[in-house]
């Protein structure tokens, strides 16, 4: 999803929104809790503020991120739903991305605000009830006594 500066300048006079199905699948990472990601409907809106040309972008992100469960590794589905604004600049400040060369590409910014939702961790909904340090094995297994211990049961003070 680019758009160049020249574009951008001419459509916030004509029609400043947009929308757009992306696949992002390409940035997910090999070896991170985050399986897949479903197509992305992106939607929004551009403008360009005052003298300095900061050209922001409110932003519209709907999409389904497939997640490993912390405890199973099964794929549970997080819907994500949420709204953000980036706004990019020429000039290299702290507060606005900079604009490399005349492009904005907003593919990479979409998924690490995509990432930035992400909760640490996910439970699978089969999971839930699972307690994080027994075992099944465990639960089923007496705790056993020390023989040396056990006339201390019939001891009453």
């Amino acid at each position: 999803m680019k758009f160049t500066v020249a574009q951008i300048k001419k459509r916030v006079h004509q029609d400043p929104t947009f929308e757009e199905v992306l696949d992002l699948s390409a940035f997910v990472p090999k070896d991170d809790d985050v399986i897949d990601v479903q197509k992305t409907h992106i939607s929004g809106e551009m403008s360009i503020d005052g003298e300095d040309e900061l050209f922001n972008f409110d932003l519209h992100i709907k999409t389904t991120l497939i997640v490993a469960c912390a405890r199973t590794l099964k794929p549970v589905e997080l819907p994500l739903d949420f709204t953000v604004r980036e706004t990019f600049s020429h000039d290299e400040t702290d507060e606005y991305r900079l604009i490399d060369g005349i492009t904005i590409d907003l593919s990479p910014i979409i998924w690490s605000n995509i990432y930035l939702e992400k909760p640490m961790r996910i439970i699978h909904p089969d999971a839930k009830d699972m307690d994080d340090f027994t075992s099944v094995e465990d639960a089923d297994k007496k705790p056993k006594v020390n023989p040396q211990l056990a006339k201390l049961k019939d001891y009453k003070s």
